[in-house]
């Protein structure tokens, strides 16, 4: 029995997706996208963006100061009515 021209078909696959990955590191689209990200980075840090959790955090802060801020309110209606209250009673 013959030995087949070519490397059986796994190993095939896998040696041409290593010289496609050694080609790709290689090229010009790689050291491009190097710098696009160095770009994309640098402009994203001028943007002042917060974080998706820091973003959370403060929204939950502010609804409880919401809510805060409402009780209070309430509050100060209640103790003006009781003021008035007393104040007509005198």
């Amino acid at each position: 029995m013959t030995k087949p021209p070519f490397p059986p078909f796994p190993k095939a696959f896998a040696d041409l997706q290593a010289k496609v990955g050694d080609l790709m590191r290689a090229s010009p689209a790689a050291e491009l996208e190097g710098h696009m990200k160095t770009a994309l980075s640098a402009t994203m840090a001028k943007m002042d963006l917060v974080t998706r959790e820091d973003f959370e955090l403060q929204q939950q802060m502010l609804s409880k100061a919401l809510e805060k801020m409402a009780a209070l309110e309430r509050r100060v209606v209640e103790l003006e009515a009781e003021k008035l209250r007393l104040e007509k009673k005198s």
